[in-house]
């Protein structure tokens, strides 16, 4: 597998428990999560882990470090360039990225149900990692409108987010028809609304937005 949500070569105990869980919610379903099953895919007892760490501290470690996993990916190598009509994060480009998304998506299920047993950590641990991702699309969005002298409201911006997440959920969906290529152009066209009539993508000096 060559995922950018995995770390098999990472022999720190926390990144190998959050490999444990990807392995376990991708390939069982979030309804199979447990210590148990976490352990069964480390080859320890589930005593090893619940000596050291509760399932709720467990699953807060599981959505810290996945959290980071998910922002290096989100971040990394956007299809974001000299023109407006480009998107400012990632989307899913095969099925290990599809996975990511799925992954995430039971994560916060499993955290909201914490938070419900009054154990509000990894809700909130993923909260924070909304709030970052939200804060990178802000400073791409006003980096690349410089060439009009345009600033990314808070509404396009929220709009922006939430279109992300949508085509991520459509794309990550076994059943829908809906290609990254697709996607992209979607994505670019809501993008490029954001810039003033008649910009080309230049800095007054001529320039392209890099």
């Amino acid at each position: 597998m060559d995922s950018p949500f995995v770390r098999l070569d990472d022999r720190e105990y926390a990144e190998i428990l959050t490999d444990a869980a990807f392995f376990v919610i991708s390939g069982k379903g979030v309804d199979r999560f447990s210590v148990r099953a976490l352990a069964r895919w480390m080859k320890v007892s589930p005593a090893a882990i619940l000596n050291d760490y509760s399932r709720g501290r467990t699953l807060a470690m599981i959505a810290g470090r996945f959290g980071q996993r998910w922002l290096a990916w989100s971040a990394g190598d956007p299809l974001f360039g000299p023109t407006p009509a480009r998107v400012p994060l990632r989307l899913p480009e095969g099925p290990d990225e599809q996975l990511g998304i799925r992954v995430l998506g039971a994560l916060q299920l499993l955290a909201e149900g914490e938070r419900v047993r009054g154990n509000g950590v990894p809700a909130s641990q993923l909260d924070r990692l909304r709030e970052e991702e939200l804060a990178l699309l802000r400073q791409r969005l006003r980096d690349a409108l410089r060439c009009c002298g345009a600033a990314p409201d808070d509404r396009h911006v929220a709009g922006i987010m939430a279109l992300t997440r949508g085509l991520r959920e459509t794309l990550a969906d076994a059943e829908s028809r809906l290609t990254p290529t697709e996607a992209t152009e979607i994505l670019s066209g809501y993008v490029a609304a954001a810039h003033a009539t008649g910009c080309d993508g230049r800095l007054p000096d001529g320039e392209p937005v890099s």
